[in-house]
């Protein structure tokens, strides 16, 4: 292993907008990780996933041609499985990244794995892995660069380049008004029409969202700004050419520790919330309110049993349980309800169990199937990454991923979507506000209010 100490007071997101703006090429993926950050950068191996017919990989390695081939969803996850067992395994401290893939997986694809009619955003690339062999972490004074298995050559240019780059200027935040892509009426109509599939028995709930757009040059330039103003726990932040995706995300999707009896996994679905308010009594009534809520508890209840049955495919028999349920978490604009899942995995590669898992039901809907075929029905596009996942999985089968949530995302235009569960129980207006509730503090911050 390969150790180098950087002495800076720059926060994670400002080193890695440095690193963006000057070193594009090195391809770094920012993951907050529940306040343990991780930066990697220039993997030694990578694979960029696209779709126009068929599902296409761009796989790059660091000291050969690039290689392009058609593959599936099952088959790349085969080929990605396959090459993490065949990498020497680092011992993992519980929660941190040590020595694996980084990267991300679309909404669409999975979805359009579970129905071949749905669409997958055109151009952009659906999912991503990097091998990072190459990462940053936070230490008392800075950071570490760490190189495993890295050439010594590559790792102390890279020492070079980051002592140069601490000098440089943060890059300066472009300011920009967001856009609205649905009008009310274009929101009541899609609400409406859920509330028929649901009393004509298709489905008991249906994750409605919209999206604002905008043009906006650099994402990264706004990463420093939001992410150290919310401090969301599970950020992250990736530039792959012309794409990126910037996301404040409090959401966990899966967490897989080690034991001696194997992988342990954790999910922590978010379904009800509140907005925060400035004083403090009526803050405390609203969390409240959230808490006995008997609409959001059973929105919370539908998608826990959801996931329970996710899991419940890769788990032993009887190690699916709930220890907690419908506990209000408060993060920096609203209130959430969040329920807590853990199951013990059969002898199953922890990537089978993300790709198997996905789309997440939190940002889906019941039964899933069904979900994704109304939300393909009523929302206007594709929605690309958002509401996929975005972490890390160590070769040992440890890892960390989120749920694209609060999540902005460029491709020729800048999205942000926002969204919510729709129950037989939901009110239109209340349902169309909690959209706003959960964009709004990042449209102020970029400077915009929604349209």
């Amino acid at each position: 292993m390969l150790t180098h100490p950087i002495d800076t007071t720059r926060t994670p997101s400002q080193l890695v907008a440095l690193i963006i703006t000057h070193h594009p090429n090195w391809q770094a993926c920012f993951l907050h990780n529940a306040h343990r950050p991780i930066i990697g950068i220039c993997p030694t191996v990578s694979w960029t996933a696209t779709f126009t017919d068929t599902l296409l990989i761009d796989k790059h390695t660091r000291h050969a041609p690039p290689k392009r081939y058609v593959s599936t969803y099952t088959d790349w996850q085969d080929e990605l499985i396959a090459y993490c067992q065949a990498q020497a395994q680092t011992a993992t401290h519980k929660g941190e990244y040590m020595h694996g893939l980084m990267g991300f997986i679309g909404y669409d694809l999975p979805a359009h794995e579970l129905d071949a009619s749905i669409t997958i955003k055109a151009g952009q690339p659906c999912a991503y892995f990097g091998h990072y062999d190459i990462h940053i972490k936070p230490c008392d004074h800075g950071f570490t660069l760490i190189g495993i298995n890295t050439d010594k050559q590559i790792f102390d240019k890279i020492k070079s380049s980051l002592t140069e780059l601490l000098n440089q200027a943060l890059p300066k935040r472009e300011l920009t008004q967001f856009i609205s892509s649905w009008q009310r009426l274009d929101y009541n109509h899609a609400f409406n029409k859920i509330q028929k599939y649901i009393k004509a028995g298709d489905t008991y709930q249906i994750n409605l969202t919209q999206k604002w757009q905008a043009d906006l040059d650099n994402l990264v330039n706004h990463l420093p700004h939001l992410q150290d103003t919310i401090n969301a726990p599970f950020a992250g932040f990736l530039k792959l050419g012309e794409f990126e995706i910037l996301s404040v995300s409090p959401e966990l999707f899966f967490e897989f520790n080690k034991t001696d009896d194997g992988i342990d996994i954790i999910t922590k679905p978010i379904k009800g919330t509140r907005p925060r308010h400035d004083d403090a009594s009526t803050d405390n009534e609203l969390k409240n309110e959230l808490a006995n809520s008997e609409k959001d508890i059973s929105e919370n209840l539908m998608i826990v049993d959801l996931l329970r049955n996710d899991l419940g495919k890769y788990a032993h028999i009887g190690t699916v349980k709930t220890p907690k349920r419908f506990v209000i978490e408060s993060f920096q604009n609203v209130h959430h309800m969040v329920s807590t899942i853990n199951a013990q995995l059969k002898d199953v590669h922890s990537l089978a169990v993300l790709f198997g898992s996905l789309p997440a039901g939190s940002i889906t809907g019941t039964p899933k199937k069904r979900a994704c075929e109304i939300i393909h029905e009523l929302e206007i596009s594709a929605r690309g990454a958002y509401c996929g996942v975005m972490g890390y999985m160590n070769f040992d089968g440890t890892g960390n991923w989120n749920v694209l949530i609060r999540t902005l995302q460029k491709w020729q235009k800048t999205e942000l979507w926002a969204g919510g569960g729709i129950t037989i129980k939901s009110d239109r207006e209340s349902e169309y506000q909690e959209c706003l509730d959960k964009v709004g503090n990042i449209l102020q911050m970029i400077h915009g209010e929604c349209e």
